[in-house]
C-alpha cells in the first residue's frame, strides 16, 4: 500500500519533512512499512494503559492485564539451564505483587531499582496463589503522560514510534471528504481531532468516540466509493450466442453443483444485460468459484474480448493460471500468466501478448493494474478474495477497460446486514453447495496437554502421504507468547519429520514461496509451518488436517477461511485449534466456532461478537481494531448519501480511486 502513495505521488509531503522525525528514524519507520504521514497516523495503538487501574485478586490465568506498578523487588538474573535464563522482577498494584519474568531475556529490566514506578503490559499465569507475567512489555512513565497511555508494539520501542506520531500529529494539517457540516450532524469529530484522540486521549470515552469517528470515516468512504462506480447502460453487447457456456460447461470432467450452475447463469444473463455489471459472488469455502469465474471468462473470450482475474497472491494466481490451462486452453482460448516473479523476457512476452490480444484471459497478481499493463480490449474484470483488495485497486483494473464488467468474489462471506449496507447497489450471488463428496472437517480445541499427542497424529498421517498445515501468527519470536513459524518449524526440525517439514511466510521472495508450496502439492514437504499467507484459495487435496496456533488471536471468518484449506481431497479431515494463552471468553468462542461448519453461520457470528473490521478491511495489521456495528453502518450510509448528492465532493472520492486512503490530503501546518 505504501509504494501505492509513492507510485503516483498524491502525496508530495515526506515523512523526513516533519520536524522531529530524523532520516534514521525515516528509514526505520520505512522498515516497517510506514512511507508517508497518512500510514504513520493510520498505524493505531495496539492497547492503552490505563494509569488508575488496579489489578485484584481474582485475576485468571490467562487475562490481559495492563496497570501502572512499582519495583517490590529487583530484577535477578539467573539460568534453567545452558541456554536458557530468565530475569524475574517483582511489580506491585493495589497490594498484589506480580512476578514478571523474561526468557533469554538478560536487559529486559535493566535499570529498574526497588521504588521505581512502571507500565507493565502483559498476561496472566497463575501458580496457585502467586501471580506472574512471562514477557510482559514495560514503559517508563513520563511527566506528560496523561490516565490513557498508548502502547504501540512496533519493530521500534513503543515510545520512540509515539513520538513519531505526535510529531506528525504536531506539524501536518489533515483534510477530509465529509463536509464539516455534515460531519457535525452525524456527530462525527474533525478527522485530525478524532486521530489526534485516537493516538493520545485523555480518558476512555474519548477515546470511544474518536475510534468510532474514524470507523465511520472510513467507513463512509467505502460505500461511498463503491456507490460512485458507474452502472451506467453498456456501449458493448457480447456476441457470443447464450447458450457458448454450455460448451464450456459440458468439457469439464466434473458435475456442477446447483449454486455453481445457478451463478453461472446469473452471471451471463447480468453480462447479457443493458446495463454493466457489478457483482458481489459470495461463496462458501471450496464451492468451486474458481470454475464459475472461468465460466464467464470463456463467454467473454467468445465474445472477441479480453477478461482478467486478479488474485491477492501469485501462489493463487499461479493455481488459478493451471485451472485455465487445464479447462480453457482446449477449447481454443488463449491464457495468459502476469506477475512480480517473472523473468524480465516472461513478462515482456506476457505484456505484448495482453497488448496486442495474443491473450484473451489474464490471470496475475496486482501486476494487472501496473501502469505497464496496457489491454487490448479488456471488458470483464473479476477479483478474486476481493476483502484483499481496496475499492481503488479494483477500480483501477476496470479503468484499464472502457465499459467494463466487474465481479468481485470472496469465500469470505459478509454478513447480509453489512453486505446490503456496502454492496446495495451490486447485485450479489450465494454460493451454498459444495461439491459432492467433500469429507466432513471435524474441528476442536485441543487441550495443552494434548498437543504432543497432536504432533504424534500429523507425523503419522505424513507418513500415510497425507500433508497438514500448521499456522502461527507470528513468522519470528518475539517478546509476547505467539507461537512464530520459527519456533515450531525448529521444533519440528528436532523431530523424526525433519525431512518432511517445510516453511513459508509473507517475508519470503515469490519464487521461494512458489517452490515451497510446489513440494508441498509434490509431497516432498508434508508438513507446512505458515503464517495465514495460505489463507486463501489454496488447493492440495492431499491436505487434511490443519492446526491453528494462538487461535483466539482470529476472527471466526478467517479461522473458517483457514480450516477450508483441508477437506479438499476425498478423506475426512481435522481441524486442530490450539489456545493455550487464550481467556474463558476466547474458549468459549472457539466451542462455539467448532460447532459451526457453514461460513455464512460462521461470519454472522463473527460479526455479532467482533464488529465489521474483518469484513471490511478496518482490522490494522498488527494494531488496534475499529469496531463496526449498526449503528457506525448507518451513520455511515447516511453521511455517504449526502456525499453522492455533493457532485464536488463525490468527484473528489472518484478522483481518489488512485490513492487507496480515506484521509484527503495530509499537508504542513
Amino acid at each position: 500500500m505504501p509504494s501505492v502513495y509513492r507510485r503516483y505521488g498524491l502525496y508530495n509531503l515526506d515523512l523526513a519533512q516533519i520536524k522531529g522525525i530524523g532520516v534514521k528514524r525515516v528509514q526505520a519507520l520505512n522498515r516497517m512499512g510506514i512511507f508517508t504521514p497518512s500510514d504513520l497516523l493510520l498505524r493505531f495503538p495496539d492497547m492503552y494503559i490505563d494509569a488508575n487501574a488496579l489489578i485484584t485478586r481474582d485475576l485468571r490465568d490467562g487475562d490481559s492485564v495492563s496497570f501502572l506498578g512499582e519495583v517490590v523487588s529487583p530484577a535477578k538474573r539467573s539460568f534453567i539451564r545452558r541456554g536458557l535464563s530468565v530475569v524475574n522482577c517483582g511489580i506491585s498494584n493495589n497490594g498484589i505483587t506480580v512476578r514478571c519474568s523474561w526468557f533469554n531475556q538478560p536487559y529486559a529490566a535493566r535499570g529498574l531499582a526497588v521504588g521505581d514506578k512502571v507500565y507493565v503490559v502483559g498476561r496472566i499465569k497463575r501458580f496457585k496463589s502467586s501471580v506472574q507475567a512471562v514477557n510482559p512489555t514495560l514503559l517508563a512513565p513520563r511527566s506528560d503522560d496523561g490516565d490513557i497511555v498508548p502502547v504501540y508494539k512496533t519493530a521500534m520501542p513503543s515510545r520512540v514510534f509515539e513520538a513519531a506520531v505526535a510529531a506528525a500529529l504536531g506539524n501536518v494539517r489533515i483534510g477530509s471528504y465529509i463536509p464539516k457540516d455534515t460531519a457535525e450532524k452525524f456527530g462525527v469529530l474533525p478527522l485530525r481531532n478524532a486521530l489526534q484522540c485516537v493516538h493520545f486521549p485523555r480518558d476512555l470515552m474519548e477515546l470511544t468516540i474518536a475510534r468510532r469517528s474514524v470507523a465511520i470515516e472510513n467507513l463512509c468512504y467505502v460505500i461511498t466509493s463503491y456507490r460512485l462506480i458507474k452502472n451506467d447502460g453498456r456501449d458493448f453487447v457480447y456476441s457470443a450466442p447464450p447458450d457458448t457456456v454450455s460448451t464450456f460447461i459440458s468439457s469439464l470432467p466434473f458435475r456442477l453443483t446447483d449454486g455453481q450452475a445457478a451463478a453461472i447463469d446469473g452471471i451471463i444473463s447480468a453480462m447479457r444485460s443493458e446495463k454493466l455489471v457489478n457483482m458481489l459472488v459470495q461463496g462458501e469455502v471450496g464451492c468451486g468459484k474458481t470454475v464459475v469465474a472461468l465460466a464467464a471468462m470463456y463467454h467473454a473470450a467468445k465474445s472477441g474480448v479480453q477478461s482478467a482475474l486478479m488474485a491477492p497472491t501469485e501462489v493463487l494466481a499461479r493455481q488459478h493460471y493451471a485451472s485455465m490451462i487445464k479447462f480453457l486452453e482446449p477449447l481454443g482460448i488463449k491464457t495468459q500468466l502476469l506477475c512480480a516473479s517473472m523473468t524480465q523476457k516472461q513478462r515482456d512476452d506476457a505484456l505484448f501478448n495482453i497488448k496486442y490480444g495474443n491473450a484473451d484471459c489474464v490471470v496475475g497478481t496486482q501486476s494487472l493494474i501496473s501502469d505497464g499493463t496496457v489491454y487490448k480490449n479488456l471488458r470483464l474484470v473479476i477479483a478474486d478474495e476481493q476483502q484483499r483488495f481496496g475499492v481503488n485497486q479494483r477500480a483501477k483494473l476496470e479503468n484499464k477497460g472502457a465499459g467494463t464488467d466487474m465481479i468481485v468474489m470472496t469465500a469470505t462471506p459478509i454478513p447480509r446486514t453489512l453486505a446490503l449496507s456496502l454492496y446495495g447497489e451490486l447485485q450479489q450471488i450465494e454460493i451454498r453447495s459444495v461439491p459432492e463428496n467433500r469429507p466432513a472437517i471435524h474441528t476442536s480445541v485441543v487441550p495443552s496437554v494434548k498437543i504432543d499427542n497432536m504432533y504424534n497424529y500429523i507425523i503419522k498421517k505424513a507418513s500415510e502421504d497425507e500433508r497438514t498445515y500448521i499456522i502461527c501468527p507470528r513468522i519470528e519470536s518475539s517478546d509476547d507468547e505467539l507461537t512464530s513459524v520459527e519456533d515450531i518449524y525448529k521444533k519440528l526440525k528436532n523431530t523424526s519429520a525433519a525431512d518432511i517439514v517445510g516453511c513459508i511466510h509473507g517475508k519470503m521472495k515469490d519464487a521461494e514461496k512458489n517452490a515451497v508450496m510446489s513440494d508441498f502439492k509434490s509431497g516432498k514437504i508434508k508438513i507446512l509451518v505458515s503464517t495465514t499467507v495460505v489463507e486463501v484459495g489454496i488447493d492440495v487435496p492431499e491436505a487434511t488436517s490443519v492446526v491453528i496456533f494462538d487461535a483466539d488471536r482470529y476472527g471466526l471468518a478467517q479461522l473458517h477461511q483457514i480450516r477450508g484449506r483441508v477437506g479438499r481431497g476425498t478423506k475426512e479431515s481435522y481441524c486442530f485449534l490450539v489456545n493455550e494463552n487464550g481467556t474463558p471468553e476466547s474458549e468459549s468462542r472457539l466451542k462455539d466456532f467448532c460447532k459451526l461448519g457453514d461460513g455464512f453461520s460462521v461470519s454472522e457470528l463473527d460479526f455479532k461478537l467482533r464488529g465489521a473490521g474483518d469484513f471490511v478491511g478496518l482490522r490494522q495489521h498488527g494494531s488496534g481494531n475499529l469496531e463496526i456495528d449498526v449503528n457506525v453502518i448507518e451513520r455511515a450510509r447516511g453521511i455517504s448519501d449526502v456525499i453522492v448528492n455533493d457532485k464536488y465532493t463525490a468527484d473528489l472520492i472518484a478522483q481518489s480511486f488512485k490513492s487507496p486512503e480515506f484521509i484527503r490530503s495530509v499537508t504542513m501546518n
